[in-house]
This record gives structure tokens, sequence and C-alpha cells, in this order.
């Protein structure tokens, strides 16, 4: 049998109830090193100075509160400052029935920030391409484009060929889409159009705000015209935009100075021509409701990369994979959809949207969230790969596992964020949306780091 080890410094220790790791510190040494270390002795089992919270107890059901009794194996002839040193087999017992024992190496997993790391940049994905609303809304209205204009989804509705809901609908997303890009707010207060299906109603298209100035738009697809209505008359006029301010149909934060900007001639008013094509273009439009200058036009356009492009396409063929379109048509899908839950939710996250928009500290910090999130995740990954790196004293096996499993989080947790994304869609867009990419973030940020460290080991 070979001689038994003593404990060094700075040892990972482990409880059989405790949900994580922590470290020893040796400090009853009176400076004295034996090999050239400050080895464990009997006395060094002070809670918080010698032993750290592990996490969360299984035995209390709370955190962790070490309350240690002693080692259990002490050499009896060797001592250091008076006190016996510890045996590398030993084990501290607690009043609260956990076995601590020591562990050499890094404890699987690259340490106690391992699963919190990877939950925090999974999460941090999610939160950054989902988490705002106004996103989730570009995220399901640009998706509608792709579809539409990529020959995935048809804007003549089965067994209705004579109903041209889903062109209206197109066109006023595209409306949003290109305001929403350009930085305006909107200010209406009904919801924006993120279902192609639905029912088309009189009313405000397009209101928008930006730097104190106010903009109604009125989207139309190909051939269609502004129109004269009978109760209001036309439609962009002053007295039909009265009208619907007054019914409504600007949210109340931005009402009044809507008002006065139709009252005193200040209101921008823009047609929105959609063509088949795809293509997009403004024509101004008077008081009255009727162009501002003949031939007067505009032309309007969404911008994308080629890295956008290829993003929606790889989301597109997903979108439209056979087990996401069942789910989408689905009795759950539709029932949830149309609940007053979700109905509401999405309402309610709207106006919570419009709230944060209207305040430039809140918008300004509700987009670096995310980011924020990220880059916390990736430093907690550093540390675990720098703990292991430290403990192992090369890049040996443990520290490989460390890296693939903070690789393995990252690209984990923006899979998942996608992936949860259009699953959330697919159920329920805007709320589902936001919902699937914050969970899938999360979980996929997780599951990464399990896959990457498998990975890893290979190696």
């Amino acid at each position: 049998m070979g001689t038994k080890k003593y404990i060094p410094d700075n040892s990972w220790l482990t409880c059989d109830k405790g949900s994580s790791p922590s470290r020893l510190k040796v400090t009853h040494h009176n400076n004295t090193k034996i090999y050239g270390e400050n080895l464990a002795s009997e006395m060094d089992m002070i809670p918080g100075e010698n032993i750290l919270p592990m996490g969360r107890c299984s035995a209390s059901g709370g955190s962790c509160q070490p309350q240690p009794i002693y080692w259990d194996k002490c050499n009896q002839g060797v001592k250091v400052n008076g006190y016996k040193l510890v045996f590398e087999d030993a084990c501290l017992l607690c009043k609260q029935g956990g076995k601590v024992k020591v562990d050499f190496n890094a404890p699987s997993g690259g340490g106690a920030l391992g699963p919190i790391a990877d939950g925090v940049t999974g999460l941090g994905a999610g939160s950054w391409a989902f988490g705002s609303y106004d996103n989730s809304l570009d995220y399901v209205q640009r998706g509608t484009i792709y579809d539409v204009e990529n020959g995935k989804l048809s804007l003549v509705r089965e067994n209705s060929d004579r109903d041209y809901r889903r062109g209206g609908n197109y066109g006023e997303m595209k409306d949003n889409v290109y305001h929403r890009q350009e930085g305006w707010r909107d200010v209406r207060s009904e919801h924006p159009v993120i279902n192609i299906d639905k029912p088309t109603s009189p009313g405000i298209d397009g209101a928008y705000a930006k730097d104190g100035t106010y903009k109604l738009t009125d989207a139309k697809y190909n051939g269609a015209t502004l129109e004269n209505t009978k109760t209001y008359g036309r439609e962009t006029s002053r007295r039909w935009t009265k009208a619907h301010i007054d019914n409504g149909g600007i949210n109340p934060a931005d009402r009044a100075a809507m008002s006065q900007a139709n009252d005193m001639g200040t209101l921008n008013r823009e047609m929105i021509k959609v063509k088949q094509d795809g293509t997009m273009h403004s024509e101004t439009m008077d008081d009255r409701g009727y162009k501002q200058t003949r031939g007067q036009k505009e032309t309007l356009e969404i911008k994308s990369s080629r890295a956008s492009n290829l993003i929606n396409g790889v989301r597109s063929s997903v979108r439209n994979s056979r087990p996401i379109t069942a789910l989408a048509n689905s009795n759950f899908s539709q029932a949830v959809r149309n609940s007053k839950l979700a109905t509401g939710a999405n309402e309610g996250l709207f106006k919570v949207s419009q709230a944060v928009s209207r305040s430039k500290v809140l918008s300004v910090a509700g987009k670096v969230a995310g980011r924020g999130l990220i880059v916390v995740g990736i430093v907690l990954e550093g540390v675990n790969v720098y703990n292991t790196y430290q403990q192992e004293g090369h890049f040996g096996k443990e520290t490989q596992k460390a890296v693939g499993g903070a690789a393995g989080a990252i690209a984990g947790g923006w899979a998942g964020a996608e992936l949860g994304a259009i699953i959330g869609t697919a159920i329920c867009p805007g709320v589902g949306t936001v919902v699937g990419g914050l969970l899938g973030g999360a979980i996929g940020g997780i599951l990464g780091s399990g896959l990457g460290k498998t990975i890893a080991g290979w190696f």
C-alpha cells in the first residue's frame, strides 16, 4: 500500500449534501510548509475561514451553513503548529449529516459556476435577440415578409381568392418594419399586426413619432388606393384623422401631441404603397387626403445584409418544416393564441414597450440588458476555465473540458434561443416569441455546455 498524501491549501471540497464545491483555505500552518506547501491540519475546519458554503444543502433544505465536527482521518505522529495533519482520504463530518471529501483536481464541470454561467450565457442570447418586445414584433413581421417574398407564403387564401386581407396585412407589416428600422416609435393604441390572416378593419394603419415629429401612414397593397368614407371623409385627411384619434386610435401618452399636430398642419401624412414584387414607396398626402405633389414618390427599403438573409433563410426553413407547421396549425396553438390570456399578454407587452421607447434611458437600458447577460456569462465561463487550469497546473483534460463547455454554452445559447423563438411563435406569436427565445436560450446554454464538454473529452 502506498504512502498516503496530505491535503494542500486550496484543494477542492465536495459535500454529499451540497449542490456545489468550494475550496479549502488552510490557515493554521504558522507559516510552516512541508514539501513546499501549506498542508491542512485538524484545526482547518472553521466555517467561513477554512470551510466555505457549498451551495444548497439537501439535508436542511436551505443554503449551506457548514457546521463541521472533525476530520475523521488524521496522522497521529505528524503535526504542524501542534495540530495533526489530515490524510487525503479523510472526510470532514458536518452536524447537518453531510460528508465533505477532498478532490485534488477541479470537480467535473469546471467548478461551481459552470451551470450558472451556461444559463446566464444562454439567457443573454435569448434576451438580446427576443427579450425586447419590439425585437419580437420585428422578428415575427420580418419572418412573414420573408416567407411572402420567397414563395413560402401565398397572399391568396385557400378557397378565398377574393379575400384581400393578406395583401393588406403584408403591406402594413412592411410599413411597421421600415419605420421601426428608421427609429420611429409606434404610437398607435392598437397592437401591430402579426397575423397575416387578421381580419381587416377601418382605422389608422401606422402612427409614429420621432424627435418631436408625428407621422400618419396608410399602407396599401398593389392597386389599392385611399378611399372616401361616408362617415369621416377621405382616409388620412384632417377630419378622418381627428375622428380616429378621438376614438382612441392613438396611445393616450401621445394622443394630445398627435391631435395638435393634426390641427396645426404639422402632421406628416403618407400613403405607403407596396407592390407585388415587394418594392415599396411613399406618397406624401395633404390634409385633405390627396397627393401633395403630383408624381411625387420616395422609394423605401427594408435593409438587410447577406448574413441576415442567410439567417432568415435558415429560420424560414425551420419555421416551414412539417413539425413546426403542424404545431402552428394545431387546435392547441389556435386555442392559445385566441385566448384572452394570450391577447391580454400581447397587449400588455406592447404597452410596456411603448412606455420604454418614450424614455431614452429605459430604451438604452433595454437594448444593452441582453448583451450584458452574455458578457457576464462569458466572463463566468472564463473564470471556470482559469480556475480549472490553475488547479491542474497545465492544459490538461479537465481544462480542455472546461473550454469545450464554454464554447458549447455560447453556441447552444444562440441555437436554443433561435429554436425556442420559432416554437414559441408557432404557438403564439408575440408573447410566445419572447418566452420561447428566453427559455430556449437558457436551456440551450446548459445543454450546449454539456455537449461541448463531452466532445472535448474525446480528444
